[in-house]
């Protein structure tokens, strides 16, 4: 009888152990994905490319064992009669879960309220549960390693990774991040020489910040820099305008790439939206800095860009000077010889930037030889 008890008892410590060896836990602080990414991006940051890599997949493991547990949590909460009473509207249920003193839920749901907002999940908490079903995937990892593999060499597997991190963009915590990917992506493939992959991810960037698709502002700049009058250039910049600072990068480079295939009007559009959004972009830090500053000429806007440190910086790094270099010829190959030249002339007696106010005068005197 004895011996019949203590089997009795190891079997129901072992099925008590393998039940509760279903139920995960709480990842710990210390332990959290983000956390671990963030010591795999100094570890690339130093150099250390194998440290990074490591830590990148350990830091997919505590991503998994973060869905394990907002499965569980998330189940348990959708299943309970109150729940399935009342749901499936967040804003029904949050109360419901504070009298239930569902902490777990709680916590869970307010952290990507915050980062998502509820329209984001149609203020369904079934939605919200099907988004943390999606978590195993982490695109910030795939973006870290598709960098480590690119400076070693491995161009085909930094394009895997680029391009999953890519197709689950969606759930990345910076939203703004897909654009460095989409660039990332970009930059690669044409050094890879696919020029189709290049094209497509710059389309991609533009595609949505409302001027690529908005014909009736590329017409309203092409018309008006097609004006006969003395002010053309003064006056174009004063009627087009467009914020979209992410996609200015991707506009000179869809314009170089277009003109390279001798798509005139292509190139002017590329050329001409990236100049106008980086345009927009500088005339708002001029306004925040000088409060009385506002837009008359285009020579004055140069020499008030002049003042600031940083906005040269930012002017060198995003090539815009070249950008309204380009912008220049572009108009002159569309038949539009006076917003040319006299965008040349503006640059060669304005432009901040001595290399191509330099170049702006060698063209503008080329073309009256």
């Amino acid at each position: 009888m004895k011996r019949k008890l203590l089997f009795t008892a190891f079997i129901l410590f072992t099925l008590g152990g393998a039940l509760f060896a279903q139920h995960p836990v709480q990842p710990k602080v210390s332990e959290q994905s983000w956390r671990v990414l963030a010591k795999a991006q100094v570890a690339f940051e130093k150099g250390e490319y194998g440290d990074a890599i490591a830590l990148c997949e350990d830091a997919k493991k505590s991503r998994a064992r973060e869905l394990e547990w907002n499965r569980y949590v998330m189940d348990g909460t959708l299943h309970a009669p109150e729940v399935k009473k009342n749901g499936p509207f967040i804003s029904d249920l949050m109360p419901i879960l504070q009298e239930r003193e569902s902490f777990d839920a709680l916590e869970i749901i307010d952290y990507w309220l915050g980062k998502k907002g509820a329209d984001y999940f149609g203020n369904s908490l079934p939605n919200l549960r099907d988004f943390l079903m999606r978590l195993n995937e982490y695109p910030e990892c795939d973006f870290l390693l598709a960098k480590i593999y690119r400076l070693e060499g491995e161009y085909d597997l930094a394009m895997q990774f680029l391009q999953n991190a890519r197709s689950q963009s969606d759930l990345l915590d910076i939203p703004a991040q897909k654009f460095d990917i989409l660039y990332e992506i970009a930059d690669l493939a044409k050094v890879q020489g696919d020029k189709s992959e290049w094209e497509g991810s710059l389309l991609l960037i533009v595609a949505d910040d409302g001027l690529y698709k908005n014909d009736a502002a590329k017409r309203a700049m092409a018309r008006s820099a097609s004006l006969k009058r003395k002010d053309v250039v003064d006056y174009f910049f004063m009627l087009n305008r467009h914020s979209a600072m992410n996609s200015i990068k991707a506009y000179f480079d869809l314009g170089e790439l277009y003109k390279s295939q001798k798509r005139k009007r292509d190139s002017w559009n590329m050329t001409a939206s990236g100049v106008v959004c980086s345009f927009t972009w500088i005339l708002e830090i001029l306004r925040d800095r000088s409060p009385e500053y506002s837009y008359e000429k285009l020579s004055d806007f140069f020499k008030e860009c002049a003042i600031y440190e940083d906005v040269m910086q930012w002017t060198g790094k995003n090539n815009v000077w070249k950008g309204f270099y380009d912008m220049a010829l572009s108009a002159k190959d569309n038949g539009w010889e006076k917003f040319g030249e006299s965008l040349l002339q503006i640059m060669a007696s304005s432009c901040p930037d001595q290399y191509w106010a330099a170049a702006a005068k060698t063209e503008s005197q080329k073309s009256s030889q």
